[in-house]
């Protein structure tokens, strides 16, 4: 049984190390041939050591698990069977570590009774797709070759780091590793064509704004990188990439089950509404159905946007309050 946290402030220890890119690493196998190409020119690179800036990994451990301290900051299980969870932070694909990382990390790993893993991946504009989902990809099977079992290991993302994890999810099951037991989604962007609904209908209620794909500063062109042909058409058609815009994704039904929380003033609440509805319709569950158990979870908190979903003390009781009981 994990911990019931009730500690509001967290105290532990902190490490950031350096690993590299797992021996058994295969070539990435992804159907769209010019995708497959800009992930093995990373591979090769990784393989080579010549690839710029290395993989990055924080691990935090809450003072709460009473773990060795000879251990606890190590990337290697403390005990066989040991639990962790793999956050993936958000940060519009321009940061990976936010400033107020350190008391975020611990907080998470006492109140989830984990240690948490963050890999901190390389960003646009200097690293540009698919740096970001290489990186995190690389950080989860690092973890599986230092010994952590993938059943033991829940994948978490916010934001830009939810379109992330569930890329890597897809990228797991398409190079035929083993899939992790659980991945929870905080108000993740899963449409990078940025055309849901929620983005006009929310504007007003959220500060993330709406910045559509016909801009050049729109945060996914920023993340992709330069493109010569910018015609509005073909940005949509790459923007629908799988590994871009998950939701679009024909293959959501090898994804393990998910638990789903978002803001209802939320400029996204309707990329995390139809991607939930999608996965349960693949699992033949339905909202009106009383016996059937959502293989996705959505979780909404009225009142709350892509910011205020993470701010306050009863507000961050209900998320990580959600999340305790889904990883149980």
């Amino acid at each position: 049984m994990l911990k019931d946290a009730k500690v509001p402030a967290s105290f532990g220890q902190i490490r950031v190390y350096e690993y590299e890119m797992p021996q058994d690493q295969q070539p990435y196998q992804i159907s769209d041939e010019t995708v497959e190409r800009k992930f093995n020119n990373l591979y090769e690179q990784d393989k080579c050591n010549s690839l710029e800036d290395g993989h990055f990994m924080i691990v935090a451990s809450s003072d709460s698990l009473h773990l060795n301290p000879q251990l606890e900051l190590q990337d290697m299980p403390v005990c066989e069977d040991e639990r962790i969870v793999l956050f993936v932070c958000g940060g519009g694909f321009t940061t990976s570590d936010l400033p107020m990382s350190k008391w975020y990390y611990l907080r998470m790993s006492e109140e989830l009774g984990q240690r948490l893993f963050v890999p901190r991946y390389n960003v646009a504009p200097k690293h540009v797709f698919p740096r970001a989902v290489h990186d995190v990809y690389t950080a989860c099977t690092h973890l599986m070759a230092q010994g952590f079992k993938p059943g033991n290991i829940t994948l978490c993302g916010n934001s830009a780091g939810g379109s992330i994890t569930v890329a890597t999810l897809l990228l797991l099951n398409g190079c035929k590793r083993p899939m992790i037991s659980r991945c929870i989604l905080i108000a993740p962007l899963l449409d990078l064509t940025m055309l849901q609904d929620s983005w006009d209908r929310n504007e007003d209620n959220c500060v993330l704004s709406h910045i559509p794909l016909s801009n050049p500063k729109c945060l996914s062109r920023v993340y992709y990188g330069p493109t010569d042909d910018t015609r509005l058409k073909t940005l949509y058609e790459t923007f629908r990439h799988p590994l871009l815009s998950p939701l679009f994704s024909s293959e959501l039904s090898c994804l393990p089950p998910l638990q789903i929380q978002v803001g209802e003033d939320d400029t996204l609440l309707d990329d995390s509404r139809q991607f939930a509805q999608k996965i349960n319709q693949i699992h033949g569950c339905v909202s009106d159905c009383c016996c059937c158990q959502e293989h996705a979870e959505l979780i909404t908190y009225p009142g709350r946007n892509h910011f205020s979903i993470l701010r306050g003390k009863s507000q961050l009781d209900k998320v990580y309050g959600s999340m305790r009981r889904f990883i149980q």
